[in-house]
């Protein structure tokens, strides 16, 4: 079955699975239930459809990822060495059940090629978002309309998004042995931006942070000291709780 009438076969189940239920003169109870027979229906023939589509799939059209740095230590990738079943919004679709690996050390998205041995490059101007590990990451592009500390093109940790939005930017590199018998290996430094009323924040310290409530920044001080709060030690903890709290404060 071609792509195009997979696609549309789904989505006549999917509307055909809607009329029957809509058609129930049911009391609210039943109608809650039937809402969740709706979702697992329609979540089955998702599955169905992204699971038909193999290597078909818009997905699976990048080049091949050749890894060469073999004889450092430790692994470029967030999380694991080995790929992570997540999600991806890709060319416009969202994939589920995608094994992927996020190479910190150069801001690319692979994954595996089903039913061979390598794994391909993902285009990354294609990629809206992906979730690995209960991270979402982001694609950031400038489109000019935001000021501040304008982060760089490529993806960014979405750790909190609300009245304040809180980013997380994760990269490696590699760092060099002191000793000659020591391999070099893969240190990780993750960096944050904060984003407020479409500008954007570097937050280095407490008082940039409290800086940013000035509208609520004495009920933000109080919950910062009462819950013991320390920027240096626990940076993106305290970043994602007070622009929780802050952003509960603004509903």
């Amino acid at each position: 079955m071609s792509f195009k009438k997979l696609r549309r076969f789904v989505l006549f189940l999917v509307w055909i699975n809607g009329l029957l239920l809509l058609s129930r003169d049911v009391n609210a109870q039943a109608y809650s239930t039937d809402s969740q027979l709706l979702k697992r229906s329609v979540d089955s023939n998702i599955h169905f459809y992204l699971a038909s589509m193999g290597t078909t799939s818009h997905l699976y059209n990048g080049n091949e990822y050749i890894y060469t740095n073999h004889g450092i230590q430790g692994t470029p990738f967030f999380g694991s060495n080995q790929p992570i079943i997540g999600k991806i919004c890709y060319d416009g679709t969202v994939y589920l059940d995608v094994a992927l690996s996020y190479d910190l050390s150069a801001d690319e998205v692979f994954i595996n090629n089903p039913g061979q041995d390598f794994s391909l490059r993902l285009i990354t101007s294609k990629i809206r978002y992906f979730t690995i590990l209960n991270h979402t990451f982001i694609l950031f592009e400038n489109d000019g309309t935001t000021k501040g500390d304008v982060p760089g093109y490529g993806f960014y940790d979405l750790l909190h998004a609300g009245k304040l939005t809180v980013l997380a930017k994760r990269m490696k590199r590699v760092t060099e042995a002191f000793k000659t018998e020591d391999a070099p290996h893969y240190q990780q430094y993750d960096s944050y931006i904060l984003r407020k009323n479409n500008t954007f924040y570097n937050i280095d310290s407490k008082r940039q942070l409290l800086d940013l409530f000035d509208d609520k920044k004495e009920i933000m001080k109080k919950f910062y000291k009462k819950n013991g709060f320390n920027f240096k030690k626990d940076r993106e903890m305290v970043l994602v709780k007070m622009a929780e709290y802050y952003s509960q404060l603004n509903e």
